[in-house]
């Protein structure tokens, strides 16, 4: 009997403990979300909706104006294109890159000798770091100001997400990689026949989370790039919507000519420039789940 009720027990604060987490979750979710939910009614409303402040999670006189005003923004689509091209940069650079620095860190000391020293050689950045000014000089001495290397070179390899991908191969099984060792292989079959389909999880994500750090980061492009024609989207954003007051003035003046309301333009604009990174995470979630290892090695 006393088993039976402290098992009861135990099953009632579980399920106090699960609904509790799901209000929780929910709350945070809402938080996220409707923000954007906003910006997107703004940017299907009407001017005289906007003005009047009525506009909060749904549309009022629904209208299509503020898009079709944005597509007319040259200015904005080609940001979009250096955004998307500085994002692939990230990809094909620094993926490669951390594969190849984080396959020989996962290795027992007993097969790479250097090991201790190369990883402190990671870690010592990732807490510490020369400066703004500093960097500034190496990217400009190197001829990287103004372009799009700039963006990319000074954070191609993340130690943070470069630890991650190193603890993810250490966590896979060893007798793959014993196998693969007693058959003949050597480093590079065993990296690109092994390691690599099965880190296809850890890179995914890490794929997604290096393409989310560049298409929201709008500080380097600050720093390194003065030609309007080379600004990133966040970046371009940013000096329409809050910090240049002669292109603001302008973006104004041109919407309210034809009618329109900058708010709504720029929440248009705003949802436009969100739109990929919606698209890829449904597709790319999948792979956050750990299990693609289990049942690759016969018990």
């Amino acid at each position: 009997m006393k088993t039976q009720a402290v098992r009861r027990k135990e099953g009632a604060s579980r399920r106090i403990f699960i609904v509790v987490n799901y209000i929780l979750c929910t709350l945070v979710a809402l938080l996220c979300l409707l923000p954007v939910v906003h910006v997107l009614a703004v940017s299907f409303s009407s001017k005289l909706a906007v003005f009047s402040g009525n506009v909060y999670f749904l549309p009022k006189q629904a209208t299509l104006d503020n898009y079709r005003f944005v597509m007319r923004d040259s200015q904005f689509f080609n940001s979009y294109g250096i955004t998307l091209i500085r994002a692939l940069m990230a990809l094909v650079i620094s993926m490669p890159l951390m594969m190849l620095a984080a396959y020989p860190l996962s290795l027992p000391k007993s097969r790479f000798s250097k090991k201790r020293l190369f990883t402190w050689y990671f870690i010592v950045p990732m807490l510490f770091n020369g400066g703004m000014i500093p960097t500034y000089l190496i990217v400009k001495g190197t001829g990287l100001i103004d372009t799009l290397w700039a963006l990319v070179l000074p954070c191609a390899v993340p130690p943070f997400y470069l630890i991650l991908l190193m603890n993810y191969i250490k966590g896979l099984p060893e007798s793959l990689m014993e196998a693969a060792y007693i058959d003949g292989a050597n480093h590079t079959t065993t990296l690109f026949r092994i390691i690599l389909p099965l880190s296809l999880p850890a890179l995914a994500s890490i794929s997604l989370f290096l393409v989310l750090g560049h298409w929201n980061d709008y500080f380097m492009a600050m720093i390194y790039i003065r030609k309007a024609e080379l600004k990133p989207l966040q970046a371009y954003l940013r000096s329409v919507i809050i910090v240049d007051p002669s292109a603001q003035d302008a973006a104004n003046v041109e919407s309210l000519a034809q009618n329109l309301t900058p708010d709504a333009t720029n929440g248009a604009k705003i949802f436009l420039g969100l739109l990929p990174i919606m698209a890829v995470y449904p597709f790319v979630q999948k792979y956050f789940v750990k299990g693609i290892v289990r049942g690759s090695v016969k018990e």
